[in-house]
């Protein structure tokens, strides 16, 4: 009888925390003796991609009820890019980006009970905390301060990875042409994230679209450049993990332009994917939907220590 008491007792804590800790590809692994990544028909693997998105949605309504724009970056409608991207990392994995960037912030796994509080301080701080590193000091500039850490990741001989996220849409590659130039000479371990999207203005001359530049700047630097539905966390994860694969071997870095041209919204978009798929399940979104919300309203009370 205590044998039952006690597995109760673990199954109850472990749904109590299931939004707490960011899902590991490696946790996966093992629950499903494979040592391969998880295929994207993965039951759990969809569930967490879902919850991720599902996180930084109902985190980011909150804030953005609370904050001012000025304060955070609250890209609602957009949170596929960096879920994508973060999901399954391994925690001594680095990423690097804007202070503002909150869906980085969450997805990582930031408390939200310090999340929450730093109204009026996201412009000032920089937080490092379980391999994330927000450069408040240089709030454009993720892909300098990433290069560096994947150069002594590299020195270090270790496989952890860097993800270096530009909130900005469609930005110009031009500042960072050094940075790039030198990771791909050094076949350095570390993902380029970038949101490209309708704000790139169209081209009449084909050479000058952000196609053809994304695709000759890759070219240049010796290392691929991929172009993505931004909307799609799945087709996001899919290239992220691929690339991921190849810089932790050695193959260098990767360039993955998350597209966002696309009007659905990605939470919407991954319910649809999962019913087509038979694992969607409404009394689950409903039941976890109501645990975030209550997990965010008590982070909102408890002031951070």
């Amino acid at each position: 009888m205590a044998t039952t008491s006690r597995n109760r007792s673990a199954t109850s804590s472990r749904k109590k925390s299931l939004s707490k800790q960011p899902v590991t590809v490696a946790a996966l692994q093992t629950a499903n003796g494979n040592s391969a990544s998880p295929a994207p028909s993965n039951r759990e693997v969809l569930r967490q991609l879902y919850l991720a998105l599902l996180r930084c949605r109902l985190v980011e309504e909150y804030a953005q009820r609370r904050f001012s724009a000025q304060e955070y970056d609250l890209a609602i409608g957009h949170e596929a890019v960096v879920a994508g991207t973060i999901f399954g990392l391994r925690m001594e994995d680095t990423i690097t980006a804007s202070g503002r960037n909150f869906a980085a912030l969450v997805s990582r796994g930031l408390p939200l009970k310090f999340l929450l509080e730093q109204k009026d301080k996201a412009s000032s701080c920089s937080y490092g905390f379980d391999g994330v590193v927000a450069p408040a000091s240089l709030p454009a500039d993720p892909f300098n301060m990433g290069t560096g850490i994947a150069l002594a990741h590299k020195f270090e001989k270790k496989q952890n990875v860097v993800i270096a996220i530009c909130a900005e849409e469609s930005p110009s590659l031009d500042r960072w042409r050094d940075a790039l130039n030198f990771a791909g000479a050094h076949k350095l371990p570390i993902l380029y994230v970038v949101k490209g999207g309708a704000a790139n203005p169209p081209s009449s001359d084909p050479q000058n679209t952000h196609l053809e530049d994304f695709s000759f700047t890759a070219r240049d630097y010796g290392f691929p450049g991929i172009i993505v539905d931004g909307g799609d966390v799945v087709a996001v994860w899919r290239v992220a993990q691929e690339s991921l694969h190849r810089a932790r071997n050695g193959a260098g870095p990767t360039v993955i332009d998350c597209r966002m041209e696309s009007s659905h919204d990605p939470l919407a978009h991954m319910e649809h994917y999962m019913r087509k798929r038979g694992v969607w399940d409404d009394a689950w979104k409903k039941q976890i939907t109501k645990q975030f919300k209550a997990e965010i309203e008590a982070a909102a009370k408890s002031p951070a220590n």
